[in-house]
């Protein structure tokens, strides 16, 4: 797959000793750039994923909790607890979390359903520190 002679008026230098014209670029600059294209396009996909195999389980959803919030979570646990995603949802500007206990999970201890759904907790920000505002089992819908 050969090009033809570069046309000395014609032709540009893409860095050292690499020369494309309005004809093409050698081969050595398209293997380059086709590496290049195909890191970029791998590069995008790892992130598009977000952390690729990182388990949906995992201790950080508790402990990024306001320490109120977190330090009750964990009375209730005794161990070191995981969570999913949403576990957490926050509202009014943070000022009113959320607690979903099906996305939540304590080692050796049931989960928090029962025939009526799972526990859900409210809290809201009063005078600087969050306080238990409603504590039910029910469905798992806000």
């Amino acid at each position: 797959m050969g090009f033809l002679p570069d046309a000395p008026s014609k032709s540009a230098v893409v860095g050292e000793n690499l020369r494309c014209t309005s004809r093409g670029c050698d081969q050595f600059t398209l293997a380059t750039f086709v590496a290049l294209l195909i890191t970029c396009s791998v590069i995008a996909l790892v992130h598009a994923r977000g952390r690729g195999s990182e388990s949906p389980w995992n201790a950080e959803h508790i402990s990024q909790l306001p320490s109120e919030v977190r330090e009750a979570v964990m009375r209730l646990c005794g161990h070191i607890p995981v969570a999913e995603h949403y576990f957490a949802t926050y509202f009014q500007n943070a000022r009113l979390i959320k607690l979903h206990f099906e996305h939540f999970r304590c080692a050796g201890h049931p989960l928090f359903c029962n025939q009526s759904g799972c526990l859900h907790q409210e809290y809201i920000l009063k005078d600087g520190r969050y306080r238990l505002l409603k504590s039910f089992y029910g469905a798992g819908n806000d």
